[in-house]
């Protein structure tokens, strides 16, 4: 029975715990598409039901809910179970997630608070009568289906991939029949930078009356985020390079394609009538991997944005030809949330100095050991320093696990924090440290401007540029560890000036970085490209 589910429904059936349902009586509708369906059926954990030659009264007998599937379809051995479980907590109308293709290698993850119509789904008795009496055609499951997600008063879409369909995903799939459209593509789904600030884009988009898909990669983190902030998810491995799904993007009306990676579908859909808006946030090291794959020309639908100058000067120095426009990221302002909050004992009383980043030559963490290790030895004494990220380069974790070694009362590492244990670190952490080579614009530093707290950051990071010296941070030149220590000795001797510029940096954060400032960069934007400024400046 185990060999027909995919590896993600797998996953799934491991964990569900059985729910004794047998008190709910359901019905199945599903005229002329139902061997895999009635061969599923079979497995079925929930037993009362039966499958319905038609709809009427006499043909349902006493079931309370009907499952309307319109296509052939395969069901997890638990989904009568759970559609049921919904069902008797009071919805009236449930859907599950879902996988496609053959081997199921396509997933789709619909937000709790938006699902299209899907190839079936649960529909209550009371909702059934109400969808007959409207529809035109009240044989057909597809436009009862349409009907149902309609008329919905209670709505319930499981985080249960409970049904697979053998063909491949489709724009019916993921959005209704209404509204506007926005396919997002993203090369990953993880908790790091370029995944995290593309979150705060959905509810922008949303509040345009867009309804969001991304696509993106397996889950590796971040893929939470973007349902709860109300998008549709469809993950498939390898989607990057794979065209496969890349066609789903010409059944919106905007396509955002995040970072340079995703190259290959920008070039795909260059010349295409949908618009696309291309938001890099890539650093120079990746460019000579990819550069093959940007094309040399863009098509008028494609405009191309960035999260500040060393985003654009990256791209420009491959394709110096493209008219690159700025749009920095908003994040949140943490410092109002409610979070729980950890004393994480590592200044010891004194000034706490904290860099937060993947191990690697480009982020710099070497330069920043060598700095600590010019500190006069006095100096050196008066602070606490600490480590924060995975290492993706043995040399750069070297040096970090020496200077830990040779300074262990004050040098600190550490793998990883939750995202409150960040927010605790950047509560009471005194100054964050940035030694990067190359890094667009370090969300760890927006994260700290958020907390009111400066940052020491190398020239060769996006926020460089926006930094008034001395005023809301500060920057060092040449990648030069002496540089750096000169800056660490100054702040580390006048904490209190560190501190009385706490009002400067929330300024920062406010003008460039929060919320209501990518608000309206990115729906300035979508409105340039898309033409909807122009067409309302027309019916005004």
């Amino acid at each position: 029975m185990y060999s027909r589910y995919t590896t993600l429904q797998r996953a799934q059936l491991a964990k569900q715990e059985y729910l004794d349902t047998q008190d709910v009586f359901l019905a199945v509708y599903a005229p002329g598409r139902r061997a895999s369906l009635e061969a599923s059926l079979r497995d079925q954990l929930h037993r009362k039901f039966l499958l319905a030659e038609d709809l009427s009264s006499g043909s349902l007998g006493s079931a309370r809910g009907v499952l309307l599937a319109k296509e052939d379809l395969s069901l997890m051995p638990t989904a009568l179970s759970c559609f049921a479980d919904a069902l008797r907590s009071g919805a009236d109308y449930v859907t599950s997630d879902a996988v496609f293709g053959y081997a199921g290698a396509t997933a789709l993850y619909h937000s709790p608070s938006f699902a299209a119509c899907p190839g079936c789904a649960l529909v209550s008795r009371e909702l059934l009568l109400r969808c007959l009496a409207e529809a035109r055609d009240p044989e057909n499951p597809a436009e009862l289906l349409t009907l149902a997600a309609k008329l919905s008063r209670n709505h319930v879409c499981l985080p249960l991939a409970l049904a697979h369909y053998e063909r491949d995903i489709c724009a019916e799939d993921v959005w209704s029949m209404k509204g506007k459209r926005v396919f997002i593509m993203s090369h990953l789904l993880d908790m790091t930078g370029a995944p995290i600030v593309l979150v705060s884009a959905v509810p922008v988009l949303r509040s345009m009356g867009y309804e969001v898909v991304v696509l993106g990669p397996e889950d590796s983190g971040s893929m939470p985020l973007f349902l709860e902030a109300g998008a549709v998810v469809i993950t498939r491995r390898g989607c990057v390079q794979s065209p496969l799904l890349w066609g789903l993007a010409l059944c919106a009306d905007f396509v955002l394609a995040n970072t340079v990676v995703e190259a290959r579908a920008v070039r795909a859909l260059s010349g295409a009538r949908v618009p696309v808006l291309w938001w890099l946030h890539d650093a120079f090291a990746g460019y000579p991997h990819i550069a093959h794959q940007i094309p040399k020309e863009l098509g008028e639908n494609i405009r191309v944005y960035s999260v500040g100058s060393h985003a654009a000067n990256a791209m420009h120095s491959v394709r110096p030809e493209f008219n690159i426009r700025p749009l920095i990221y908003g994040l949140p302002d943490y410092a109002s949330e409610k979070f729980a909050h950890y004393d994480l004992s590592y200044a010891g009383g004194r000034p706490l100095f904290a860099t937060v980043g993947s191990f690697e030559n480009r982020k710099g963490q070497d330069i920043f050991c060598k700095a600590i290790r010019l500190l006069p030895p006095e100096t050196m004494k008066k602070a606490s320093f600490l480590f924060v990220g995975k290492a993706a380069e043995p040399e750069m974790m070297d040096a970090v696990r020496s200077l830990t070694a040779d300074c262990p009362d004050n040098v600190f590492y550490v793998k990883r924090l939750t995202r409150d244990e960040i927010k605790s670190l950047m509560a009471q952490c005194t100054c964050l440290v940035c030694a990067s080579r190359d890094d667009p614009m370090p969300t760890f530093v927006t994260e700290g401007l958020i907390f009111g707290k400066p940052a020491i950051v190398s020239e060769h990071t996006g926020t460089a540029g926006l930094i008034t010296e001395g005023v809301d941070g500060f920057v060092y030149e040449d990648d030069d560890p002496e540089k750096l220590a000169e800056r660490l000795a100054w702040a580390i001797d006048h904490p209190e000036k560190l501190a009385a510029m706490r009002q400067a940096c929330r300024d920062l954060y406010e003008r460039h970085y929060s919320k209501q400032a990518f608000a309206d960069g990115l729906k300035q934007a979508v409105r340039e490209l898309t033409g909807e400024s122009s067409l309302s400046l027309c019916q005004n």
